[in-house]
């Protein structure tokens, strides 16, 4: 858009916001004749509430309806006089005086919102509109209470003012008027003084654009721009040849700082990063430690025993069997214990109960290992390791999230390992890696679980597969792919972010795969990547070298887990 339909526009703007300024003073003109009618209502109801309390005694806490003659009298007069309409009720809004005689003794029903009874309540002023066959459009009434000295109400006077406003509003009209008038012309003087404005300063400002343009676009920095006048707009052509000599050293000094910024930026990102996680993760690795190895003393004690314990029975078992072949026919009483006993069914079963308690700590005994092995709290140096033996480990950590549900099937994980070398890693911040990538495509076929029965479909079986092989150039490559409902090329560009995710509040931190893409890259000197089509999976891959004993060890290793 040109300078100058951009001045014409902000005229016109100017002359729109002159006419609503003149429109709101005419509201605002409106509005006090209203408040100046409510308040002279207001008093003329106030003077007569006074005068009734003085009538009838102060110390009354309620009107008698003995005394209504001189109100009535009183109503009559102020409708004669100034033509307007005065009702006065006691408690229970019974009619105590009225400009209607027949609604005398009769309870005030005019109120649709119940102001009269409020008012009584709370002794705040109030003011209503009354609808009825005589006055359609309605009239305006005006609720103040009767006090007594004791601050008590005994009553309510209301009072028309519909007479008062319509006064108000004829005397505020020459004003509002003249707001019309002095706006309109204040409007036609901004339009004059725009199209006179924008014809003056649009030639040279062209002039000035089209050398900045073409300054920008080619970045030819020789340019300058025509002098055509000596004020403001001469000023800035001066001023745009002067930037523009020195825009050739600045871009040079901003491309040297915006590297040295944005190394700076990274590595603060990375230390907040860590110095936010660190102490808490710490804190947890040593709890999965110390956990692991108080459950360890048990229950190898537990393990070591039963192997004795299955012996003795074995033992005992034999002795027994032996009575049995030289007594075949024992003592009756004998053989009702034994009927009782049903001795063949525990000799079965009590073999098969040992066997079941040897798997059960022989479990144990693994998960136990599986966490000591994965928190590594020990292992702060990079060493040769069975990368394997660290998956396994994470997978039986997780086993509790693959195992089939009430509302969902198991997830099968196929496992295609290849024959790999001892390969040199920190082996505690690699099954970190591990588990970030494992629970994350848990969480995808989790979602996708939760949407098919959301929109009742059959359930499909969900697969992580976890394949490792040797590649070229002293490499190894581990790839942990799913079915699920896959990633969009939008999410895929900021997966390893900072702070970025995409799941619910309190579910996530958005560390996981930062974290993870720092461990590979910087502490491995490897390549972490995603591939991924929605609808179909996501796949991750990561390429670390076999021998890294060039690394410096890295004594800061925790034990961190996150979840992205």
């Amino acid at each position: 858009m040109k300078i100058s339909h951009k001045l014409m526009g902000s005229f016109i703007g100017v002359s729109l916001l002159t006419g609503a300024v003149g429109t709101v003073a005419i509201a605002q003109n409106y509005k006090i004749a209203e408040t100046l009618a409510v308040a002279e209502a207001e008093h003329v109801a106030g003077v007569l509430a006074a005068s009734i309390i003085q009538y009838f005694g102060n110390e009354q806490k309620s009107i008698s309806s003995k005394k209504t003659a001189g109100l009535q009298k009183y109503a009559n007069l102020l409708r004669e006089q100034q033509k307007r309409d005065i009702v006065v009720v006691d408690r229970q809004k019974r009619i105590l005086a009225d400009a209607v005689p027949q609604n005398i003794g009769s309870i005030f029903e005019h109120d649709k919102g119940d102001e009269v009874r409020l008012t009584m309540q709370d002794g705040k002023t109030r003011t209503f509109l009354e609808k009825s066959v005589d006055y359609p459009q309605g009239i305006k009434l005006i609720v103040i209470p009767i006090k007594t000295n004791a601050n008590t109400i005994s009553g309510a006077v209301i009072v028309e003012w519909s007479s008062l406003y319509n006064e108000a509003i004829a005397k505020a009209q020459p004003t509002a008027i003249t707001i019309v008038i002095t706006s309109l012309g204040c409007i036609v003087f901004a339009l004059l003084i725009g199209l006179r404005i924008a014809s003056s300063i649009a030639k040279p400002l062209q002039a000035v654009t089209s050398v900045a343009k073409e300054a920008t676009e080619t970045a030819n920095f020789d340019l300058q721009a025509p002098v055509l006048t000596k004020d403001e707009t001469g000023i800035l052509a001066v001023a745009l040849n002067n930037l523009i000599q020195r825009v050739r050293i600045l871009l040079n000094e901003k491309e040297q700082k915006s590297e040295e910024l944005q190394q700076t930026l990274t590595q603060l990102q990375t230390m907040q990063m860590q110095l936010v996680q660190t102490e808490k993760m710490s804190s947890l690795g040593q709890l999965v430690a110390g956990v692991a190895h108080e459950i360890n003393n048990p229950v190898n004690f537990i393990h070591g025993n039963i192997a004795h314990v299955d012996n003795y029975t074995k033992d005992l078992m034999r002795v027994v069997q032996a009575y049995a072949t030289h007594y075949p026919n024992p003592p009756q009483t004998l053989q009702t214990t034994l009927d009782e006993v049903e001795l063949d069914f525990l000799f079965e079963d009590l073999v098969k109960l040992l066997q079941s308690m040897k798997v059960g700590t022989n479990r144990i005994r693994q998960i136990v290992l599986s966490l000591r092995n994965f928190s590594r709290l020990d292992e702060s140096e990079f060493k040769a390791v069975d990368l394997h033996e660290g998956i396994d480990n994470t997978l039986l950590i997780l086993q509790h999230r693959l195992k089939p549900k009430p509302e969902s099937p198991a997830i099968e994980v196929i496992k295609e390992y290849a024959q790999l070398p001892p390969v040199e890693c920190y082996p505690g911040q690699l099954n970190q890696v591990f588990m970030n990538l494992i629970a994350n495509a848990i969480d995808a076929l989790d979602e996708v679980v939760q949407e098919r029965i959301k929109d009742e479909k059959p359930a499909q079986t969900s697969k992580i597969w976890i394949s490792t092989q040797v590649k070229a150039e002293n490499r190894v490559q581990i790839t942990i792919a799913d079915n699920g409902p896959g990633i969009s090329e939008k999410v895929r560009s900021r997966l390893f972010d900072p702070f970025f995710t995409t799941k619910p509040v309190g579910k996530g931190t958005g560390l996981g795969l930062s974290i993870s893409y720092q461990i590979v890259t910087e502490k491995h000197k490897g390549m972490i990547w995603c591939d991924s089509t929605p609808g179909e999976g996501t796949k991750f891959m990561i390429e670390i070298p076999i021998c890294q004993s060039e690394l410096t060890p890295d004594f800061s290793q925790t034990s961190q887990t996150f979840s992205e």
